[in-house]
């Protein structure tokens, strides 16, 4: 069973899975630098020059590639989960958890790299906080899908334990 973090960029999805491999052995997923990895460019160089329907494509397929692997700590693209069928292809392989991020608090870590975020790309920060609200909106059903939400992920080594354990991802799984 794989542990899905969803949730939109700046969340600190792959810092989370990084640090829960980290913390249980397991190995960690991220789509993004995956991604890179196939494209042999940037996100946004790949939807510079191909489109954003082209990445999208390219996202879906790989979800679907990195479900087959063996259990994992996958953090997803923050559009990841509003791709048709990928939610109930997610629950059906793993535990998905959204982290929900304020989005003063997204718009505070995401401001010094605007240019790497495709769909930022052209805010302006006076106009960054709106643009982060309204495209959470617009991804509100694709999230709520998931089967936990974390609005928190500040927790110390027992902490985290605890939260995996409470969601049935138990460190003895991975042994």
């Amino acid at each position: 069973m794989h542990l899905i973090l969803i949730g939109f960029m700046g969340s600190g999805k792959s810092t989370l899975a990084r640090r829960i491999s980290d913390h249980t052995g397991r190995p960690w997923i991220d789509m993004d630098t995956r991604l890179e990895e196939i494209f042999g460019c940037s996100i946004s160089d790949y939807i510079a020059d191909f489109g954003m329907e082209s990445f999208r494509v390219e996202e879906a397929d790989l979800l679907r590639s990195v479900m087959e692997e063996p259990e994992s700590v996958i953090a997803t693209g923050g559009g990841t989960p509003c791709a048709d069928g990928a939610m109930k292809l997610m629950r059906s392989h793993g535990v998905v958890v959204h982290l929900s991020v304020p989005v003063p608090e997204l718009a505070n870590r995401l401001k010094e790299n605007l240019s790497t975020r495709p769909i930022l790309a052209d805010v302006s920060p006076d106009d960054l906080e709106r643009v982060i609200g309204r495209q959470l909106l617009v991804r509100s059903s694709c999230y709520s899908g998931a089967h936990e939400k974390w609005d928190n992920i500040q927790w110390d080594d027992d902490q985290l334990t605890n939260k995996l354990n409470s969601i049935g991802w138990r460190l003895r799984e991975a042994l």
